[in-house]
């Protein structure tokens, strides 16, 4: 984040006196420098938190926010968890709770979703084995990620972000650690084999980011990329322990 109060020198500027305390205070999520294009040539998804925030705008009360709102990002301001106002690509003056009609409540809150980010969202379950039921089913420990990008900032923060004091991208792990298990056990259900593990380790590597599409789209998500195990390694160097239930 930045934050500062100065403004470029420039001549064609209107210059006015007054307490430099009541001057807008100037937010950017760029660093200083930055231009916004990243490390994102051809495409790729560049580095950093894709989801900032919640902030608090009390420290913005009386003086309001000069807000900067950089390609790629959508900043939401919210208040218990409702969406008051959405800044897209470009520069907006916020009042904040400074007496007129109009000005923004000194309770509400800012969070930046940036679209160029991923997510990276780790899995771990126990995946029942086709071959064999009750009484005594197998099933697998399996684990992996998956990385998703941010595709509709709004239905995000009304599904899973909402009004929580942690960080977005421990809401949507929390929201989405069960995606890959259901899926797997679903396409495992009418498989078959006397070898069930390896029919689990065949369904992981065959899945492809647009299986998870339609459990993604309902909280304004799309799959990046799927890594079959915890550090990414190939899928063929996945492992799966078959275990007895009791």
């Amino acid at each position: 984040m930045t934050f500062g109060d100065g403004h470029p020198l420039d001549p064609r500027a209107a210059w006015e006196t007054g307490d430099a305390r009541a001057r807008p205070i100037a937010w950017s999520a760029r660093p200083v420098g930055d231009d916004g294009e990243g490390d994102a040539g051809g495409g790729d998804a560049v580095g950093g938190d894709a989801i900032e925030g919640p902030f608090d705008l009390g420290f913005a009360a009386g003086r309001g926010l000069e807000l900067t709102v950089g390609r790629g990002e959508t900043v939401l301001m919210c208040r218990r968890g409702e969406v008051l106002a959405v800044y897209l690509e470009g520069r907006h003056l916020l009042r904040i709770a400074d007496g007129r009609t109009d000005a923004l409540p000194g309770n509400g809150r800012l969070t930046l979703i940036h679209d160029d980010r991923i997510i990276r969202i780790p899995w771990r379950g126990a995946i029942p084995l086709p071959g064999r039921r009750d009484p005594s089913p197998l099933v697998a420990l399996a684990a992996g990620r998956f990385d998703v990008l941010v595709v509709d900032p709004l239905l995000l923060q009304r599904t899973v972000l909402r009004d929580g004091d942690e960080p977005g991208a421990v809401l949507c792990r929390a929201a989405l650690a069960h995606l890959v298990p259901t899926v797997a056990a679903l396409r495992l259900a009418n498989r078959g084999g006397a070898d069930g593990s390896q029919v689990l380790r065949d369904v992981l590597a065959g899945l492809q980011p647009c299986d998870l599409a339609p459990g993604l789209a309902r909280y304004g998500l799309a799959c990046a990329a799927l890594h079959p195990s915890p550090d990414g390694a190939a899928a063929d160097a996945f492992h799966a322990a078959p275990l007895a239930c009791p």
